[in-house]
């Protein structure tokens, strides 16, 4: 929307009214700068200059200007307005109305003045242009903080610009999702003032914690080349530098730095670095920021939170903050304990709102189902999944506390085949939780568990029946040809299938994981220390794993490609691409075969946007070329090693049992091999099923965009841009509900919430990846892994293992994987398992014994470790790195 003020040339009358724009200097009048009247950050500044911190040149656009401009929108616009409907289901259409009004809206004349002149005097010396950042009135900056509006525009060139950077700035209070956060934490007014801030051309900058997070007197310290805002924003890897009090630093982590952000003659740009190995601060810039640390410290002796740039001549604080305030993620407090470290493995990294939709209600309500039927009592209130920044995170408070319920449920057991932290803050937490309701119910649920493990088999089947049967039906059907209402009608029923779908694998889920917890005590008694160990050893080598079929078959296709020189050649381009980029002969058809028995998989395939393997086999392509370079496992050997492990642990075992213990363990390993390979079925069933509910979308994005000239010009925009948001088709900003009534009320104004709602994931993704598990707020930074040459996980698949490091970030870097290499990554779905029978060992951030990390490695004998948090961080492509799957280390050699 173009402003309704948009000037071609500078205004040169002076309109005669009084000024907005306030200068922030250490004589500033503190009366002007109240926070109440320019946001927390202008009053910081102030408080900095004041004294005596080397501050950039600072401007503030107080927020009497913000309260001025939008009195020429519809009220509806007002802040005050939105945050009342932000418990209605129409908060985030409305939001995304007013952002556009907002975005257009005339600005007042005097400011604009203001903005134009400030602009022409300062050009001439500020060639790194302007910094235009939010500065919200918002009394607990913490809630800003959590509830995402902290927008922020570099490099800020020309005078129009300038304008719409104040304008973007006023906007960011138009995100639904943030006003449906501040609203429930009780916010009910919000102003919005601007900063306005010389760019500073930055050699290296970063973000600096006065103490650690658990408040220990030390310095850590962020930083990168160039730029702060890729490392602020958890963009970048940066340095890592924990510092002495004194400034002596004790210990330093070093990343490999390709490129740094820099202001170019066009805007924003990343250069390539001259030493991207070389620490972007000196030890003398080390000690000059613990001394800043320490003034500020000597001011106020709390924990602080200070944004720098060092240029060739200074250090500046760009700008600092208390580290006060609890931001809460809604559905917990202080005390709670949260987790992405299962649940991540799922669905890593920031989800879609379409995605948000299904899956969220999906595992809420899962997860509620289950417990009912162990027959714990669910709080009504409860909040089982939370979103954090965009994230999936489970409440381990809630659900130790209803597990807690049951009495030989030990929570401490469950966190450690979960994989989860916060052990000590869970314990006290369930202390003294009423069973009164688990007794009262006990008879029932004992009944009805019995019968559902009894007639497990039987459920399974019927279920993979009937769901075959809906799938031929899905598959011969063109959802192309329907009315507007039959695609409506289509998502409906594939989400009922998607809760029938998850009923049953949840009853298998439950299944595995009883039955693996009562072989473990079983073992504990007989080998006290190593029950887990040996639990894990008997039960591998399971024959027909649905998780290790899709590398399997990439393995029988290398085998073909092999055979077949022309179908070779072109598979070792890096070209080929799509099935249509091979020649026609075995490899092909091997090809096309694959993908008709996994077509439905993809790497993150719980995410609903990302392509499937059918739609885009490059992923696959990949696969076999790094296979077909050699050196990896064959199919037989490697599952005979994982049967292997199972017949070693059993020989160990053996001579500590009696007869009868012999049979009882016998008859628990064959029970956990049956509910581990129905509940890796199971999960495929849902894969699938997330795989039709993303062809039908597919279908509701072709006819909603058709229906919007504006939703097409955007996505043509954003290709042209080269944005990595333009792989993601509109119909996954909008929630399952609201493609639904939107094509039934075949809506066309769908525009404005899809581009609010994208800004929202840019937000989302450009945030510090927050810790694994946290209790109450995920602090401002994750500390770098300690522990020196060591890191420690879970044990997941036994065996020991040396080699070189390739640490996998994303799945485009696959490729760069050479065979008898460890992978290093933050987690791993069934999408990466075919490398594992490349690799020489595993280790991830995320996941517990029974992730499929976990289950896959030990089925081809491949040492792994999990849940080594921070490993990513710690460790380097290269390294030669020495990993126990049995005691659950990664050791770094030389």
């Amino acid at each position: 929307m173009e402003p309704r003020d948009a000037v071609a040339h500078p205004r040169e009358d002076r309109p005669s009214s009084r000024g907005f724009l306030l200068p922030v200097r250490a004589d500033s009048d503190p009366a002007e700068l109240d926070p109440k009247l320019v946001g927390g950050k202008a009053s910081r500044l102030y408080f900095l200059a004041k004294h005596g911190f080397r501050v950039p040149e600072t401007w503030v656009v107080p927020e009497r200007a913000f309260a001025i401009a939008l009195r020429s929108l519809p009220p509806a616009c007002e802040p005050r307005s939105l945050l009342r409907a932000a418990t209605g289901r129409t908060v985030y259409a409305r939001a995304a109305e007013a952002r556009q009004e907002i975005l257009g809206v005339k600005m007042p004349a005097e400011l604009e003045y203001e903005l134009r002149a400030l602009y022409r005097e300062v050009e001439a010396r500020m060639p790194g242009g302007l910094a235009v950042r939010s500065s919200a009135t918002c009394e607990d900056g913490a809630l800003v903080s959590m509830a995402g509006l902290a927008e922020s525009r570099l490099g800020v060139r020309g005078e129009d610009e300038l304008l719409h950077a104040v304008r973007e700035v006023w906007a960011s209070v138009a995100s639904g999702r943030a006003l449906v956060y501040l609203a429930s934490h009780g916010v009910r007014d919000l102003g919005m003032a601007v900063v306005i801030q010389r760019t500073i051309q930055a050699e290296a900058a970063g973000v600096m914690f006065s103490r650690t997070p658990d408040r220990k007197p030390e310095r850590i310290i962020n930083v990168g080349f160039g730029l702060g805002s890729p490392v602020v924003d958890g963009v970048a890897t940066p340095d890592v530098f924990r510092v002495r009090k004194d400034g002596e630093i004790l210990e330093r982590t070093i990343a490999r730095k390709a490129s740094a952000l820099a202001v170019g003659a066009h805007g924003l740009e990343a250069r390539p670095t001259a030493a991207p190995d070389a620490p972007a601060l000196d030890d003398a810039g080390v000690r000059e920021l613990s001394a800043i640390a320490t003034r500020l410290e000597a001011i106020e002796p709390i924990a602080w939170d200070v944004e720098f740039a060092r240029d060739e001549e200074h250090m500046w604080v760009v700008q600092a903050r208390p580290v006060t305030g609890r931001g809460l993620p809604e559905g917990g407090d202080e005390t709670t304990v949260w987790s992405r470290v299962n649940v991540g493995e799922a669905l890593p990294g920031v989800a879609t709102p379409f995605t948000w939709s299904v899956a969220g209600a999906f595992s809420e309500s899962g997860f509620r189902r289950a417990f009912a039927t162990l027959g714990c009592r669910v709080p009504k209130n409860a909040k089982l999944v939370g979103n954090v920044h965009g994230r999936f995170y489970l409440n381990l408070s809630q659900f130790m506390r209803i597990c807690a319920q049951v009495p030989w449920l030990d929570p401490r057991t469950l966190l450690e085949v979960g994989g989860g932290g916060g052990s000590e803050e869970l314990e006290h937490q369930i202390h003294g939780v009423s069973r009164r309701f688990f007794y009262a119910r006990l008879p029932v649920t004992a009944s009805k568990l019995v019968k559902e493990q009894v007639r497990l088999d039987q459920e399974v089947s019927s279920f993979e029946s009937f769901a075959t049967k809906a799938l031929r039906i899905h598959r011969a059907l063109d959802p192309a040809v329907l009315p507007d209402e039959g695609v409506a009608r289509m998502l409906r029923d594939l989400q009922d299938l998607l809760e029938r779908t998850g009923n049953t694998m949840l009853t298998c889920a439950s299944s595995s994981l009883g039955t693996h917890i009562v072989l473990k005590t079983a073992l504990e008694r007989v080998a006290p220390g190593s029950g887990e160990r040996f639990a894990h050893g008997l039960v591998a080598g399971i024959r027909d794993l649905e998780s290790t079929r899709p590398a399997i078959g990439i393995a029988r296709l290398v085998e073909v490609a092999r055979r077949d020189p022309e179908g070779r050649s072109a598979l070792e381009r890096d070209s080929t691409r799509r099935l249509s980029d091979l020649p026609d002969g075995p490899t092909k058809a091997a090809l096309r075969e694959f993908l008709d028995a996994f077509g439905d998989r993809a790497v993150r395939e719980a995410e609903l946007s990302t392509p499937r393997w059918r739609e885009d086999p490059s992923p696959v392509l990949t696969m076999v070329r790094v296979a077909l370079r050699g050196g990896g496992r064959e199919v037989e050997r490697a599952q005979a090693e994982g049967r292997s492990v199972a017949d070693a642990a059993m020989v160990e075992l053996v001579p500590k049992l009696n007869f009868a213990q012999q049979t009882l363990v016998r008859h628990l390993v064959a029970r956990a091999q049956k509910a581990a390979r129905f509940r890796e079925r199971m999960r495929a069933w849902v894969t699938r099923v997330l795989g039709m509910i993303r062809e039908v979308a597919l279908e509701a994005d072709r006819r909603l965009v058709r229906l919007s000239p504006e939703l097409r010009r955007e996505a043509e925009a954003l290709r042209v841009a080269g944005s990595p948001l333009a792989e993601i088709p509109p119909v996954f900003f909008l929630g399952v509900d609201e493609v639904v009534h939107a094509l039934r009320a075949s809506r066309t104004d769908l525009a404005p919430l899809v581009r609010a709602r994208r800004a929202e994931l840019a937000r989302d993704r450009a945030r510090p990846e927050p810790p694994i598990t946290f209790v109450g707020v995920p602090p401002p930074i994750v500390m770098p892994a300690s522990g020196g040459a060591v890191l420690r996980g879970i044990g997941a698949s036994s065996g020991v293992v040396e080699g070189t490091a390739r640490v996998l970030m994303h799945a485009h870097e696959m490729n760069d994987l050479v065979p008898g290499e460890i992978i290093v990554a933050p987690t791993t779905d069934v999408g990466w398992t075919p490398l594992f029978l490349l690799a020489a060992g595993v280790v991830t951030e995320l996941g517990g014994p029974l992730s499929h990390a976990a289950v896959v490695a030990r089925e081809f004998g491949v040492p792994s470790v999990v849940n080594v948090d921070g490993v990513t961080r710690a460790l380097r492509t290269g390294d030669r790195i020495r990993i126990d799957g049995d005691r659950g280390t990664v050791e770094r050699l030389g």
